[in-house]
């Protein structure tokens, strides 16, 4: 189905590294991300349904009664579910499984549990004390913690711990006398192994497609009309806005208010102090501190360099374009450029990534408005991954807060960027039509546009912004509601 409304062919190149999965992949606390999926209760000692055991109803009986006054208590009922996890979620599959002993280990204090498949997870006092489930210390509804670090002795320590309901249950009471009870697959989800934390570590990293001018005939698309009415649609697109970093929406009405009509389907436009909520490139007769309302050559750029969280997400609605020559996109992937840099030019992607750049916005459009901010070029995360590039020649000041020697090699790394930016294999070329919008990661995807003479006719865009971080709830939602599993 996903193909029949976005059109996407592997690319060969492949990097899957840490980046903004780390906003994608929070994990919420409490038990709401799971789906009951109509799945028996599984007996004690084998992975399985309970008709494939021969217990029959009075084992699932015996279960309940066991179980009944954890569930009148208030505890989540996740004895009795089946839950989804995915990396969307930020958390790993696990296998069925129960409890077969549980014990203390008071000199590391931690809770030990041996599983019934084999393995033994080890828990710290303190980490269990602070996550108790029960009503008194997390609220369910609100998935927020009630207890607070200000009430909490970090060096309690429990009493007695048994496992309970058949291995399906950890009940522990403590030494100020409070009970607290941990369902088995909430406990094996967040197991402290070294094979859980990797698991959990792969549900952080983001899988990037780095491309260049082969994109150009391979262009990611979806249909405008079915990405506001197919919820299905609506993430597929946004998953390959996430991998790729962008998608040519088509059969968009020529309208002005598009941008925010898809913007409102994934969560809302994030208003900025120079344009607003939404803001027309036209040519203008007195085109004020952008350049962009100019007939004129614009470089490659990423937007608002001048935040210091700049917009993730860059709509542009083309409305009217010009009959003639000129007015096209130039695009190119930030990312590979960036890691061809770094493989050719180690020296100038050191600096790029530890000299600072000063970009300024200065003006008076929807607001009067003074933005700057201190950014380095290429941005790592704390896995020295690429996580966003900020770079524009428009927007970049003379202030070069560096020593008077490091300036010529710093111009020497930005020219050794530009030159890889400019490479023929590394660029796309779209002029879009009326009718098209291009989405973009902002933090990635530089763009440009060729001059146009304004006496070819009017060129007319309107454009917005959203930020990934809400982009990335609704992808959660999304893919929640509609039971995706990948």
């Amino acid at each position: 189905m996903a193909l029949s409304v976005l059109l996407l062919r592997p690319y060969q190149r492949l990097l899957v590294g840490a980046s903004k999965w780390s906003r994608l992949s929070s994990v919420l606390p409490g038990h709401s991300l799971g789906r009951i999926e109509n799945q028996p209760i599984s007996t004690a000692g084998a992975p399985g349904t309970l008709t494939s055991h021969m217990h029959g109803l009075h084992t699932l009986q015996r279960q309940l009664q066991q179980i009944a006054p954890v569930l009148r208590a208030g505890y989540p009922p996740l004895v009795a579910t089946t839950r989804r996890l995915s990396a969307l979620s930020g958390t790993c599959g696990v296998q069925e499984s129960s409890m077969e002993k549980v014990g203390l280990n008071g000199a590391d204090r931690m809770v030990e549990v041996e599983w019934s498949d084999g393995g033994v997870s080890r828990f710290p006092y303190i980490w269990l004390r602070d996550n108790c489930q029960c009503p008194q210390c997390f609220k369910l509804d609100s998935r927020c913690r009630l207890i607070l670090m200000s009430d909490l002795d970090v060096n309690v320590s429990p009493v007695r711990v048994e496992s309970q309901a058949r291995g399906v249950l950890l009940s522990v009471e403590w030494s100020d006398g409070h009970q607290s009870r941990y369902d088995w697959q909430w406990l094996k989800e967040r197991c402290f192994s070294p094979q859980v934390m990797s698991e959990k570590g792969k549900g952080w990293q983001r899988k990037t497609r780095l491309w260049g001018a082969e994109l150009t005939h391979d262009l990611p698309k979806a249909d405008f009309p079915v990405l506001l009415t197919d919820d299905r649609a609506l993430y597929d697109f946004l998953v390959i806005l996430d991998s790729v970093g962008l998608v040519l929406a088509q059969n968009v009405p020529c309208d002005v208010g598009q941008v925010e009509r898809l913007a409102n389907r994934v969560a809302f436009l994030r208003q900025t102090s120079g344009f607003g909520k939404e803001f027309v490139v036209v040519n203008k007769p007195n085109p004020g501190s952008d350049v962009a309302y100019t007939p004129a050559k614009l470089g490659l750029h990423t937007d608002l360099n001048s935040y210091s969280s700049k917009p993730g997400v860059q709509m542009l609605h083309c409305i009217e374009q010009i009959e003639g020559d000129g007015g096209d996109n130039s695009l190119v992937d930030g990312f590979n450029a960036a890691y061809q840099l770094k493989e050719e030019n180690p020296d100038a992607f050191r600096l790029l990534t530890t000299l600072k750049v000063t970009f300024r916005h200065v003006g008076v459009d929807y607001n009067k408005y003074f933005l700057l901010q201190r950014q380095n070029v290429i941005r790592l995360n704390d896995q020295d991954d690429i996580q966003s590039i900020s770079y524009s020649d428009q927007s970049r000041t003379s202030m070069l807060d560096m020593p008077a020697d490091q300036v010529q090699p710093f111009y020497d790394a930005l020219k050794a960027f530009n030159t890889t930016m400019h490479l023929p294999g590394n660029c796309v070329r779209l002029k879009m039509a009326a009718g098209e919008m291009m989405v973009f990661d902002n933090t990635r995807v530089l763009h440009g546009r060729s001059a146009y003479s304004p006496d070819s006719g009017t060129r007319h865009l309107q454009g917005g912004y959203m930020d990934w971080d809400d982009v990335y709830s609704r992808m959660r939602v999304l893919k929640m509601d509609l039971r995706i599993k990948e």
